[in-house]
Parts: C-alpha cells; structure tokens; sequence
C-alpha cells in the first residue's frame, strides 16, 4: 500500500464539527449521500432522546465529520474506496491488513489535512 499525501487544494474547506455545517459539505459534496445523512441525523437524535445520551449526536457528527474530510480531497477519497474494496472483497489477509491500516492513515491524514 502506498502513503497518500494530501496534494494540492481541496475542493471546499473543512466545515465545523456540528450538524448545519456538515449537512452544507454533504450536500456540496455529494447531493446523493444527503438521503442517508439526514437518515443517520434522524436515527441518531432519535436514539439520543430514547437513550437520555447525547452520544449517538456525538457519534454521527464524528462520522460525518470523517466523511466529509475525506471525500473533500479526491484522490483521497478514491484511495480510501479502493481500499474499502480490498478489506470488504480481497481474498489475501496481508493485503486486507495492509488496506485496513491504510485506510485509518487517510482518515488521520484527512482530519489533520487544514488547507
């Protein structure tokens, strides 16, 4: 596997960690992926009040916030779902090893990523 550098300008910067602001970046980013945004929005506030927690909000603003910094950076975003591909269809444990670990190094580099 292959260390990814973050080149160039992302294609929008990196929004607030809170719910407006991510629904914003998904919907710029990939109006198809809003359906399911405002599904986990829905489930996750829903299970905050059956649960008297706040975190399930915590967990998705999280999640998304990990989506969003990734899929902001193309050819990151590509590199994270080959290797997505890997882990889910490789039928070699190294390389499903090597492609899981590769995957939480774009998701660390993408969150640090400030341009």
């Amino acid at each position: 596997m292959s260390h990814l550098l973050v080149e160039g300008q992302p294609v929008m910067p990196l929004p607030e960690r809170e719910p407006a602001a991510l629904r914003a970046a998904v919907a710029r980013l990939d109006p198809a992926a809003l359906a399911k945004f405002e599904a986990d929005w829905t489930a996750a506030t829903a299970r905050a009040r059956d649960e008297y927690s706040l975190l399930p909000a915590r967990y998705f603003v999280e999640h998304w916030f990990s989506w969003v910094a990734v899929e902001r950076w193309p050819q990151l975003a590509a590199r994270l779902h080959a290797c997505e591909r890997i882990v889910a269809e490789g039928q070699d444990r190294a390389e499903r090893r090597a492609a899981a670990a590769e995957i939480s190094q774009i998701l660390r580099q993408a969150e640090t990523a400030t341009a």
